[in-house]
């Protein structure tokens, strides 16, 4: 009996059971995968980021963090299996956590995916060169994502982005359902592209490169050359996976291939890049009201409130136009809240309704065939395909799509924030909000604690090329692939609920309590929704306040996650990969697009900033003058925090200490200063001033303004106040130079964090 990848799959299935198993019927395989043993143990798994500690063995879920804090590991009584449906399903959801004892950076789960798909190639017949690596990159999804103005941005944006992170899944669905192949196969998949290790059988390649062609023309009519996919499909033997040298050669010859590819876009559509034509919108008003797009006929356009198509002739000036993609991704934004299932479909239910239509391997050069999905919290069983979203439980499917779901609906917002919401929301669609729609840019902003602002957040990884560059396996790069996805298409969404697990707290500077329960006895999480995540970076939208705070959390729950060390003294996060982030404030009706480059702005000063990196840059628009005197090589940066500055929070948290809550409902409105005169914050910006423009600390003046602050409280029973107008004092009149020097330097951005919290609704 010749042996397939799925054996290998219940083989490993097999060693979760036993703990201990032989190899040596699929010794050629698991040999290219980098074994060389005969039998394979169960042993703890370590986190392939770097670290030393290990994670505990259990089963993989969407709703625990799993990080790596453990010292040792002697048992794996975590690890029981319910084999339900697919075996591969079984493999991930309970062989993620632990590993072999041949690497214990690779999890079962990639080491015997990885052997499974060689296997599947070993099996074919044309023995001279079995292997054909497909990779996928797209070029211009920030572009494609974020150009949307302000009618409905927030969940048509959503929508668009989960459109992207869908086209990778069904492309990668086409090319497996058309080469024979199962879903051992993906190496890896998402952050704007994929890696599958396919046999190479006769007319693979062909028709690879056919649909290559069929998406870049879909994409040029949907995207109007906006967006790209650049596909290479390249064969080779054994030899190049038994050498660790040869093997990363070969992946740089894809990336070259790829590189160039992108260098040379839609180069079989150039006729109709350089056709000149007119526009048929020629008004402002009859444009699509989401993309600007005025390329598009009155008959492929709608009507956003009532889905109606526009008449060819006498349009409707008081109608609000979208062309019809952008009306499907609006409907679709709302479902997306509260879906559990992805099912396809051969037709759409209806125009309608929202969802996603994606070009199929049927189509041709001339014609293309469309496939559709449709998002659902209920199971639709005459579906083509289904996916679950973050689950691996289901026995009715065994696909998983991992989605950075977060979103703030408007039944979430309290009562003064409702009103503001529903306004806007009554002005787009001319309809009272609903409990489950997403919450508009309003509500969230009057969500805040002082200034109505929407944060907009953008991070990303350090050093990502390096991260990757060195990686000698298909099982490493799958590892270290899949375990960025987890985090920031999986894990996020339980960071913004406020669960950071058992040794880690939201960051709350006014005392929102996130983990407070609701009505359904959940988290009541932050006023926050994920626009984009996955890959190694993410934009976040919401109130300014808990963005802010909530890129902390980001940061120190990453740190530990990639093997970074607790600090249980000072309550840091040591080590760990570093990631850098900015963060931008601005008007609720500012154009989306502009928040999206601003915030990209604040992250590149970050990036930047320093050569090690990992630090925050926030409020980059608020620092106006003092903002002139900032050179990234000056010691006297203003701009930037490091993540873990005690001296940042030390200053923030002391001034809060001095303030009373303004309360209406449940929500904080404001903080405000008792006793103290708006006049000290002013004198403490000065002070700051004076030290970036001229290098001096002026001491005495920052003596006098203490004394008259202490002046006032002097009287006051309150020994909270009291206890922190002296660890003010304790910080910016530290008896070591450096320190102070620290203190002012962190006391602009301290000091615009606490303005914009005082500020009155």
């Amino acid at each position: 009996m010749v042996p397939t990848g799925h054996n290998i799959v219940e083989l490993g299935i097999k060693l979760l059971k036993e703990k201990k198993i032989a190899i040596s019927a699929f010794a050629e395989a698991f040999s290219l995968a980098g074994v060389t043993a005969t039998e394979l143990k169960l042993a703890p798994l370590k986190s392939v980021f770097g670290g030393d500690r290990y994670f505990e063995p259990k089963e993989l879920s969407a709703f625990d963090i799993n990080y790596p804090t453990l010292d040792s590991i002697d048992y794996f009584n975590n690890v029981t299996l319910d084999v339900i449906g697919n075996c591969l399903a079984s493999l991930e959801r309970f062989g993620s956590f632990v590993a072999t004892d041949i690497d214990n950076t690779i999890p079962v789960y990639d080491l015997f995916k990885t052997a499974a798909a060689i296997q599947n190639c070993l099996n074919n017949e044309l023995k001279d060169n079995p292997f054909l690596l497909v990779s996928a990159d797209f070029s211009g999804i920030q572009d494609t994502v974020y150009t949307i103005s302000s009618k409905g941005a927030l969940k048509t944006l959503r929508a668009r982005s989960f459109m992207l992170e869908l086209l990778t899944e069904h492309i990668v669905y086409e090319i497996l359902h058309a080469c024979g192949s199962e879903r051992y196969a993906i190496i890896y998949s998402g952050g704007g592209g994929f890696s599958l290790l396919l046999p190479n059988i006769a007319g693979n390649v062909k028709a690879i490169d056919g649909y290559r062609e069929v998406l870049n023309k879909w994409a040029l009519q949907e995207f109007s050359g906006k967006f790209f996919i650049a596909m290479d499909a390249l064969v080779f033997n054994e030899e190049k996976l038994k050498d660790k040298g040869i093997f990363k050669k070969l992946r740089q010859e894809q990336s070259d291939n790829l590189d160039r590819q992108k260098s040379r876009k839609f180069l079989r559509q150039l006729d109709k890049l350089f056709k000149p034509e007119m526009p048929e919108q020629v008004n402002l008003q009859t444009e699509c009201q989401i993309t600007r797009r005025d390329d598009l006929p009155n008959k492929e356009m709608r009507d956003l409130g009532s889905g109606e198509k526009m008449p060819e002739h006498n349009p409707d000036m008081t109608k609000t136009w979208v062309s019809e993609s952008c009306y499907r991704q609006y409907r679709l934004g709302d479902k997306l809240i509260g879906t559990k299932y992805v099912c396809r479909r051969k037709i759409a239910k209806d125009d309608r309704s929202g969802f996603v239509q994606l070009p199929t391997m049927k189509s041709t050069p001339t014609k293309l065939s469309f496939c559709y999905y449709v998002v659902s919290s209920k199971l639709i069983h005459n579906s083509d395909a289904i996916w679950c979203i973050n689950s691996w439980t289901e026995r009715e499917s065994s696909r998983t799509l991992l989605y950075s779901n977060y979103v703030r609906k408007y039944g979430d917002l309290t009562a003064y924030t409702k009103k503001l919401g529903n306004e806007s929301h009554t002005n787009v669609e001319e309809r009272q909000a609903k409990d489950t729609d997403t919450a508009t840019f309003e509500g969230l902003a009057a969500s805040s604690c002082g200034a109505d602002l929407i944060g907009a957040l953008r991070m990303d990884v350090d050093n990502m090329g390096d991260l990757f560059r060195n990686i000698e396996s298909f099982a490493a790069l799958s590892t270290k692939s899949r375990m960025l996805n987890l985090f920031f298409k999986v894990y996020l969404n339980q960071i913004c609920a406020g669960h950071l697990g058992s040794r880690l707290s939201p960051t709350d500077i006014v005392g929102k309590n996130y983990t407070e329960k609701n009505a359904a006895e959940e988290n009541k999480g932050r006023n926050v929704s994920v626009i984009y995540a996955g890959g190694d970076d993410l934009f976040i939208l919401g109130a300014w306040d808990e963005t802010t705070e909530l890129a902390f959390d980001i940061q120190r729950c990453f740190a530990l996650f990639t093997g970074g060390m607790f600090d249980t003294t000072k309550k840091i996060i040591s080590g760990g990969q570093g990631i850098s982030g900015g963060l931008t404030l601005h008007q609720p009706k500012f154009p989306l697009y502009q928040m999206a480059i601003k915030s990209g702005e604040a992250e590149s000063v970050a990036k930047h900033a320093k050569v090690q990196k990992n630090c925050f840059t926030p409020f980059l628009l608020a620092l106006d003058h003092v903002d002139k005197g900032y050179e990234f090589y000056n010691n006297q940066t203003v701009r930037i925090i490091d993540w873990n500055d005690p001296t940042f929070f030390g200053l923030l948290e002391n001034l809060v200490v001095l303030t009373e809550k303004h309360i209406t409902g449940n929500q904080i409105d404001t903080i405000k200063l008792e006793a103290v005169s708006k006049g000290f914050i002013y004198k403490l910006f000065e002070v700051a001033r004076v030290w970036v423009a001229e290098g001096t600390l002026y001491l005495p003046r920052l003596r006098y303004i203490f004394s008259r602050l202490e002046k006032q409280y002097i009287d006051n029973k309150d020994t909270h106040k009291q206890a922190g107008i002296q660890s003010l004092r304790s910080i910016l009149f530290s008896s070591i130079k450096h320190e102070r020097e620290k203190s002012i330097k962190r006391m602009t951005l301290t000091l615009n964090w606490f303005e914009q919290l005082q500020r009155n609704k």
